[in-house]
């Protein structure tokens, strides 16, 4: 039989048909809401298969050799059972597309981000406590979707700032904070129902909306990871949690060229790190002269400097504004973070008829 696409949704099947067998330069299989428990090993043999979709039914993995099908482009496995990903996931060339919401997930494998052709990613509704950041090796991925996993409280900046994502959605979570470096072609955000944001970094403005003033008071203790601390704005006495375990931030306005060499350095290093990545680059590893040196450059920037023009990476140190809307009714605080006094100072000029500037200090705690 000459058939490319193939629709067996819906008819209570147990397992894969092996009737597949009978369709010649079969592309396309739609087998969802069946109660399949299993994905054959003699259906990888079925390699000119392009799109498989497996949603709703009872799997409970992926099969290690999956990248036999060396033409798959779209994996829709959501809706199932499944606890844990291959480490060979990687190995999938060609996956564009995956979608694995709905499953009982509690971690990424690191090796995700071998999937250089991959654009779109749903790991909603699983049960995920963080991202990795080999995440941020996947330069196409245009779509993320994380929504409902609980216990994930930071997306890192490193995969926020892909250069392609376009579309990012985090409803439902468990963020306390949100990441300082965004896609500059990012055009769709969702964060809804994230309690315990008590701030909104300036580069949200353009996707805010009141419905994020929805907001429970953050207990103090909630966050004490070192690369994060609390600073506490007095107009309304609401603590902050902000990037950088070294607390070393600027007012503006302030004495300009405070960021340090460190940091200047770091921005070198990063420079070059766009050619291979560092987690790769052992050579390099043993030639920085601190572990943390390293460290800093493989988990990327925490930040970007708010002026738009600029958007200077930061690192461990910046000036920081907390600021709100005049006129505005929403008790919403946006923050701003820059690499220079001249930038804060640049900002200030063209927004300050539309933002006043909050008075803040370093918690001790």
């Amino acid at each position: 039989m000459n058939k490319t696409t193939l629709h067996w949704s819906y008819l209570n099947f147990k397992d894969v048909p092996m009737d597949l067998f009978l369709y010649e330069d079969l592309e396309e299989v739609y087998l969802k809401e069946n109660f399949i428990t299993t994905i054959p090993k003699w259906l990888l043999n079925v390699t000119t298969l392009k799109f498989i979709h497996l949603a709703g039914n009872n799997l409970s993995a992926i099969p290690e050799e999956m990248y036999l099908l060396e033409n798959l482009e779209f994996l829709d496995v959501s809706n199932n059972q499944i606890r844990e990903l291959p480490k060979t996931i990687g190995l999938i060339d060609r996956l564009q597309r995956f979608n694995i919401s709905g499953n009982e997930l509690t971690e990424l494998p690191p090796e995700i981000g071998a999937l250089k052709q991959l654009e779109e990613l749903n790991i909603s509704k699983n049960h995920l406590k963080r991202l990795p950041v080999q995440l941020s090796e996947c330069q196409r991925l245009n779509e993320l979707n994380l929504s409902d996993n609980a216990d994930i409280w930071h997306i890192p900046e490193r995969i926020s700032n892909l250069p392609s994502l376009q579309s990012l959605s985090a409803d439902r979570c468990a963020l306390f904070y949100l990441p300082v470096a965004l896609s500059k072609f990012i055009n769709h955000i969702r964060i809804f129902h994230n309690t315990s944001i008590t701030h909104v970094p300036m580069i949200y403005e353009k996707f805010f909306q009141t419905f994020y003033d929805n907001r429970a008071k953050v207990t103090p203790l909630a966050v004490t990871h070192r690369s994060y601390f609390w600073v506490l704005e007095r107009e309304t006495n609401t603590r902050l949690l902000l990037p950088f375990g070294t607390r070393r931030i600027f007012r503006v306005p302030s004495l300009d060229n405070q960021v340090t060499l460190y940091d200047d350095c770091l921005r070198a290093v990063q420079y070059l790190a766009r050619y291979m990545p560092l987690w790769q680059n052992v050579a390099l590893k043993h030639m920085l002269p601190e572990k943390f040196i390293y460290d800093h450059i493989v988990n990327g920037p925490t930040g970007r400097c708010t002026l738009f023009k600029c958007s200077n990476p930061l690192y461990t140190t910046y000036y920081f504004m907390a600021v709100k809307r005049r006129g505005s009714t929403s008790k919403q605080i946006f923050t701003c973070y820059f690499c220079s006094n001249l930038c804060a100072n640049v900002w200030l000029g063209e927004n300050g008829k539309k933002y006043y500037q909050l008075d803040w200090e370093v918690c001790d705690d």
